[in-house]
């Protein structure tokens, strides 16, 4: 008898472990397909300026004061097809920038790239060696008028674990969204 509740109690276990974990990937990948419906259907304006996936590197840095406000949208450089960016709703929302959508009249763009920094190597027991890394993100704030990147800021995520378990490299996480919202809303004064 005690054998049956146990296994009872362990499928029970992996069906709602199961259901948990299809519930939390139906909603991200909901969201995936939210922003992409939504990037396709950003201004002319928008598009026009980031057609490809190194648009954001064609365009030169100008320093300049940020006088936008909340008059801006969020966007991630990259993404699927042939769009070089992907509208983030849930980043625009947490900034108050949603209501801008689809950016018409915008005076910026906040562009989030993702990049790495090498932070050293490791070192396994026969000797082979590994990259450690650290993600960060890069911010820049595009003037779309003026055509030119005002100001930039990186975001360094958590440093590389001390060890990597893997093959391969081994690198922390990006920043949180809630220390790239508080950056962008210090950046424009929010």
């Amino acid at each position: 008898m005690k054998h049956k509740k146990a296994i009872f109690t362990f499928v029970g276990l992996v069906l709602v472990a199961t259901i948990a974990i299809g519930i939390w990937a139906k909603r991200v990948l909901g969201d995936m397909e939210e922003d992409q419906s939504k990037t396709e259907q950003l201004s002319s304006k928008i598009l026009a300026g980031f057609s490809d996936h190194t648009a954001i590197n064609k365009y030169p840095v100008q320093l300049a004061a940020l006088d936008w406000g909340t008059n801006c949208l969020v966007l991630e450089n990259g993404g699927a097809g042939d769009l070089g960016i992907t509208y983030k709703s849930k980043w625009n929302e947490a900034l108050g920038t949603a209501d801008n959508y689809p950016g018409e009249n915008v005076k910026g763009i906040v562009m989030i790239a993702m990049d790495m920094k090498e932070k050293g190597e490791y070192v396994n027991k026969i000797g082979q060696k590994d990259k450690a890394y650290q993600r960060n993100y890069i911010v820049s704030y595009v003037d779309l008028d003026k055509k030119v990147i005002v100001a930039r800021d990186t975001l360094y995520g958590e440093e590389p674990p001390l060890v990597n378990r893997s093959t391969g490299s081994g690198a922390g996480d990006f920043p949180s969204d809630t220390a790239v919202i508080n950056s962008i809303k210090g950046r424009l004064k929010l």
